[in-house]
């Protein structure tokens, strides 16, 4: 039986041919799901110089030619016999719409390009994808250029330095990447980064013992995790470093093509510098699959 029930699609290409239109295309044929295309549409080229009735006009001229050129890619796609469907939006508030769109279809998962997003605007403003990423109640799949339409070697990267609730999203994500590595025929690796700061390992004749033990903490849960999900040994990586580094390490030497990870909400510092998986979206050459703690 298939994972996935139903696919959700997020476009502003009425055309269809942008990476994660691909993807979903792929991931829906060899799936079975059924596709629903959400549209959201962008005016464009509008002049400063006219009335704001001639501009609405403008608009709407737009939106009637998208939505037309929209039903009509869609209408083409057939899958297993069966139609695409398609709406689209015209809205001030995309996440709000892509939400409500959520609740009423209920997809297993959404799935939209990597926008492309300057490191000033990260520090100084909230992207679309860190905001969809958060409010999204299912799975958010944003997909890199170049990628190939399905995914050969798939990363859950989960974090054993939780608590017992940490363990449960642990669960979660890889749940969530052996849906997909099942679906794709995919290769299935497991990561798990530790980083112990040099301050607690100044000296290290002192602090080898308390070092040792914690990385043994560390392990435990990983290898129940690993065994749990039958990982296979040579697709287990318990490594110590920055998470951000460990990922994008794994990413170019086993030529992942998606890295599933969990959403966590930024505090403090992390307000700024965004959580890991802001930073793998928009630094990795891979494209990533974004589960909610609440998903």
């Amino acid at each position: 039986m298939s994972q996935y029930q139903q696919l959700l699609l997020l476009a502003l290409d009425a055309d269809l041919t942008s990476p994660a239109a691909q993807r979903a295309k792929a991931l829906a044929k060899t799936t079975g799901a059924g596709l629903h295309v959400l549209g959201l549409f962008e005016p464009h080229g509008l002049s400063n110089w006219r009335e704001e009735v001639e501009v609405e006009q403008q608009i709407a001229e737009q939106f009637s030619q998208y939505r037309d050129r929209l039903t009509e890619t869609v209408g083409a796609i057939h899958i297993d016999d069966a139609c695409a469907t398609s709406q689209a939006a015209l809205t001030d508030d995309p996440v709000k719409d892509v939400v409500d769109c959520i609740h009423t279809l209920r997809p297993d998962m959404v799935i939209k390009d990597i926008d492309e997003v300057s490191a000033l605007k990260r520090v100084f403003g909230v992207s679309f994808d860190s905001e969809l990423m958060r409010a999204s109640p299912v799975p958010v799949h944003f997909v890199q250029h170049g990628n190939v339409p399905l995914p050969n070697v798939i990363l859950a990267a989960v974090d054993t330095a939780n608590s017992e609730q940490g363990n449960d999203f642990n669960h979660k994500i890889i749940c969530a990447a052996t849906a997909m590595a099942l679906q794709c025929n995919a290769q299935l690796h497991l990561l798990s980064a530790y980083d112990i700061s040099p301050i607690f390992v100044a000296d290290s004749n002192a602090a080898l013992d308390w070092v040792e033990e914690l990385i043994a903490v560390l392990r435990e849960p990983y290898d129940e995790l690993a065994d749990f999900y039958g990982v296979a040994t040579e697709c287990r990586h318990f490594v110590q470093g920055p998470p951000v580094n460990a990922i994008s390490d794994l990413v170019r030497d086993l030529a992942v093509d998606v890295v599933v990870m969990g959403i966590v909400q930024p505090k403090g510092l992390g307000k700024l510098l965004g959580d890991t998986t802001d930073r793998i979206v928009n630094s990795a050459h891979c494209s990533v699959l974004a589960v909610n703690s609440g998903n």
